[in-house]
């Protein structure tokens, strides 16, 4: 039940993520003759760093543990684990990215498999898998991963 408060906190957290995935000009230079794929991989960016840093406090208010991990403590809780225990907080990272790397690897596949571009037209459906793909098991599942690291850390810290 816990993952699946996670993976919901992570869907919750990362939906400004979601809405620049779906906008083919943000994410592909040849969807439509004007393409603004520098300012997507921008927002993408800067949307997930900030999913990444605020999914503590959704999680805390989606599935809270009183008196630790509530949506008011969980921010202060987190800031905890990264002071005390450094080494194992970057290990949750570096699980985040490796996570965010396979969900990206799964959607070079797809879309290798199913192009978008099909005899120079552009094909939207065709365009949304791969999104998807990496949308759930690059940026979902790698949030979901990386918020019950740092709960389990925050348990033993407090320990």
């Amino acid at each position: 039940m816990r993952f699946l408060r996670a993976v919901l906190s992570a869907v919750v957290a990362t939906l400004p993520v979601l809405v620049v995935l779906l906008i083919p000009a943000f994410v592909r230079g040849d969807s439509s003759p004007v393409s603004f794929i520098g300012i997507g991989g921008t927002l993408l960016n800067a949307a997930f760093i900030a999913a990444v840093i605020l999914i503590p406090r959704v999680n805390g208010w989606l599935d809270p543990e009183v008196p630790d991990w509530t949506s008011t403590t969980a921010m202060a809780t987190t800031a905890r684990v990264w002071r005390k225990r450094l080494w194992l907080a970057l290990l949750a990272v570096l699980a985040l990215l490796a996570v965010f790397a396979a969900g990206q690897t799964a959607a070079y596949f797809v879309a290798r498999s199913v192009p978008a571009v099909v005899d120079g037209a552009f094909v939207y459906a065709r365009f949304l898998a791969p999104e998807l793909v990496v949308y759930a098991v690059g940026y979902v599942l790698s949030a979901a991963t990386y918020v019950l690291l740092i709960r389990v850390l925050a348990r033993k810290a407090a320990d």
